[in-house]
C-alpha cells in the first residue's frame, strides 16, 4: 500500500545523519523529517505485543504507526486481501500477530538527531507542512 514507512524512514535518517558534510538541502530534509516524527508521535498509548492491541496507558510513548497514509498521515493497516484499514483491530488476527504495526524505533533516531542538530542547526523556520 502506498504509505510513509515510519520505521524504515527513521533508519534512513540515521544513515543520512552520518554523512560528514550534508548539503543544505539534505540538512533541511533531515530537519523536516524529524519535525514530522515529533508531530506524529503517539503518547499515552502502548502497543501490547502479546495481545496485538493498542491500549491506553497514561505516560506511555512515544510510538509511531508502522505506516502512515500519504497526505493525511493517519495510521494505516493492510491485510492479505489488500484491504486498507484505519483500525488495527480490523486486520485479521494472523496479520496482527505476524507484523509490527506500531514501533518505538524512531526514539533512537530522535536521540541521534539531538547530537546531529548541534553540528547542523536548523537554518530556516519554515519546515514543510504535512
Amino acid at each position: 500500500m502506498p504509505a510513509l514507512a515510519v520505521m524504515e524512514s527513521a533508519s534512513l535518517l540515521e544513515v543520512l545523519m552520518q554523512l560528514p558534510k550534508p548539503a543544505d538541502e539534505l540538512q533541511q530534509a533531515i530537519h523536516s523529517a524529524v519535525a514530522w516524527l515529533k508531530r506524529h508521535a503517539i503518547y499515552d498509548k502502548h502497543w501490547h505485543r502479546t495481545e496485538r492491541v493498542l491500549q491506553n496507558k497514561p505516560g506511555a510513548g512515544p510510538l509511531w504507526p508502522r505506516f502512515a497514509e500519504l497526505n493525511s498521515n493517519r495510521p494505516i493497516f493492510g491485510d492479505r486481501d489488500n484491504a486498507l484499514y484505519y483500525d488495527v483491530l480490523q486486520v485479521s488476527l494472523e496479520r496482527r500477530q505476524g507484523y509490527a504495526w506500531y514501533t518505538e524505533r524512531p526514539v533512537q533516531t530522535l536521540k541521534q538527531y539531538q547530537l546531529w542538530q548541534q553540528k547542523f542547526p536548523l537554518k530556516a523556520t519554515n519546515l514543510a507542512a504535512d
